[in-house]
């Protein structure tokens, strides 16, 4: 009974559902069908009048003047480059407003992009006025400065500060009159934040620069990086100067079974422990300039890596002795290599390339893998370069090559043969002249 009922119901008020959807619809149509003539001059691409529907706004209309369409049928949103955003005039039979498009864009103040109206004129200036605000704000950068604009306004426009921003102090650079010389003034942030209406909230003026610092060492997060052949590389969080290499080696799981323990290292790459006074003052130097134990030295640094422990993974892991086990700092680096079974023979060898290690074999064996010297090979320069330390050696037959380490067979220089035999015949002639005079002065 109760559902009959609800059916006769429903149907005695379906006429009435469907006229008031109708009107809904028909409501909804017409406004979209209203279109209002609304002139958009100034300093805009394109200025004129344009038909616009009655619920766009004042930036639509401001988009439609800057827009252009390309040869691909693309729009494009295109303002000149010192078009105003802040300092926009509306007229309209409802007086004279101003319009400030980027509290809209920026804060979604909507009273600053207003639904338009029919004969609205929409005045775009040019730019007059800027600051450049940056540091610890969320959106540093160069904003068009308005005459009202005070330190809250403008750190509000670059979408607030910074969690690291330190509020003491934020110092505003500012030019006296026209010339090129500045003062610096100081505001507390903290008390504008208590009052607006405080003296440190200053006015500012064209071509301020505004500068929040931040604050020392807020929330540093101390790590490290472990790469290469261990169960879990990467990042690790330690105690400055408190956590151990080993503790971190077992934090990452540990070495797998392809670890090369031999040839690990730990390199600390903070700059403070790096820097090489000397190594940088060679580094501006010419080679010529230098003496003979300045090169020397010179030439070693630049083949070492820079911030590289003396360690032994292998005591560390396997016994875990402590004259190995570093502390650790921030930005250290941890790299475990798989274990390489190779040997690289690099320069004039027919086949340079890698060769199979093979353990108790000298460097003569792995030029001979490689196919032999090559005619041009400098044989009395060839060097063993150890993979562990960066050393460079002088082989012999008894020299030890391991796993990892360098062949360089380096190539003969070209001789120019007319160059040595002038210089032989020079040496000649000036030895002659010395005999010739001796024998004169003995006469």
């Amino acid at each position: 009974m109760r559902k009959h009922i609800f059916i006769v119901i429903l149907i005695m008020l379906l006429p009435v559902i469907l006229v008031a959807q109708s009107k809904m619809d028909l409501t909804q149509s017409s406004y979209q069908m209203i279109q209002y003539s609304v002139s958009v001059v100034g300093n805009v691409r394109y200025p004129g009048t344009y038909r616009l529907q009655a619920d766009q706004r004042v930036f639509d209309a401001i988009k439609r003047a800057n827009t252009f369409i390309d040869e691909n049928g693309n729009l494009h949103f295109s303002p000149p480059e010192n078009s105003s955003t802040r300092n926009i005039t509306l007229k309209n039979k409802n007086g004279v407003s101003y319009i400030d498009i980027e509290r809209f864009l920026r804060l979604g103040d909507e009273k600053h992009n207003p639904y338009i109206h029919d004969g609205d004129i929409i005045i775009v200036p040019a730019i007059e006025e800027n600051i450049i605000i940056s540091g610890a704000v969320n959106n540093p950068g160069e904003l068009e400065l308005l005459k009202n604009d005070r330190i809250l306004d403008i750190v509000m426009l670059s979408m607030g500060l910074s969690n690291n921003a330190y509020l003491d102090s934020i110092e505003v650079v500012r030019f006296i009159d026209n010339s090129s010389n500045t003062e610096m003034i100081f505001v507390n942030f903290n008390d504008i934040l208590n009052n607006p209406d405080n003296e440190q909230n200053i006015l500012l003026k064209n071509d301020d620069r505004v500068f929040v610092r931040s604050i020392p060492e807020y929330h540093r997060k101390e790590g490290v990086v472990i790469t290469g052949e261990v169960e879990f590389p990467g990042g690790y969080t330690i105690e400055n100067g408190k956590t151990t290499l080993h503790e971190v080696l077992v934090e990452s799981g540990g070495p797998t079974e392809k670890a090369d323990l031999r040839n690990a290292y730990l390199q600390r790459r903070s700059s403070e422990d790096v820097v090489d006074p000397e190594y940088e003052r060679l580094k501006m130097m010419l080679v010529e300039d230098m003496t003979p134990l300045e090169y020397e030295y010179f030439k070693t640094k630049s083949r070492e890596m820079r911030g590289k422990f003396a360690t032994d993974f292998q005591k560390l892991w396997f016994e875990n002795d402590p004259e190995f086990n570093f502390l650790l700092k921030t930005d250290d680096y941890i790299y475990i290599p798989d274990k390489t079974v190779t040997v690289t023979i690099s320069g004039q060898v027919k086949n340079p390339g890698l060769v199979t290690y093979v353990e108790g074999n000298n460097y003569l064996y792995y030029v001979d893998k490689a196919g032999g010297f090559a005619w041009r090979a400098r044989k009395g320069k060839i060097r063993l370069i150890k993979a562990n330390t960066g050393e460079w050696l002088k082989p012999n037959e008894n020299t030890p090559v391991e796993v990892g380490d360098m062949v360089f067979i380096p190539e003969k220089p070209d001789i120019d043969y007319w160059v040595l035999t002038k210089d032989i015949m020079t040496i000649a002639a000036q030895i002659a002249t010395v005999i010739i005079v001796i024998q004169n002065v003995a006469k």
